[in-house]
């Protein structure tokens, strides 16, 4: 389920009509830092991931790349203007576990930044998770 997470990057998938602008996001190569935070769970250390991606303009318009829901996840709620998006996903793992999770981002042109927390159900008991974004276009594609 802690893979889910990694998953939810700051550049997201959602048809158009489900859009109120587009995004403030320039295209081009982009590197994005996810840094994933176990709270509460002394000894546990924070995880950081880091990939790169091109992101088109023809992305951009047809609002690709914005917020993809990872498989087991829906995207129950998001608001979106050109400067910020929020939104809220369920997730059902196979075993079963749930998780909650809910998230914001800000977009600023050659930068985008968020973050998201949430709530699951684990074996060992509730579990909460921070996920700090960080996004930055680096050159062209």
């Amino acid at each position: 389920m802690l893979r889910i997470l990694f998953a939810a990057l700051p550049l997201v998938a959602l048809p158009l009509a489900a859009q109120a602008d587009t995004p403030n996001i320039q295209p081009g190569l982009w590197e994005n830092q996810n840094t994933m935070i176990m709270e509460g769970m002394a000894g546990m250390p924070d995880q950081t991931e880091t990939t790169t991606e091109c992101v088109t303009q023809e992305e951009i318009d047809r609002g690709e790349n914005i917020i993809e829901a990872p498989e087991g996840c829906t995207l129950d709620q998001m608001d979106m203007t050109a400067e910020r998006m929020d939104y809220t996903m369920s997730c059902t793992d196979p075993q079963g576990g749930q998780m909650q999770m809910e998230g914001s981002m800000r977009f600023m042109g050659d930068r985008a930044e968020g973050e998201m927390t949430s709530e699951m159900d684990t074996p060992m008991g509730p579990m909460n998770v921070r996920m700090e974004m960080r996004g930055q276009r680096i050159g062209d594609c």
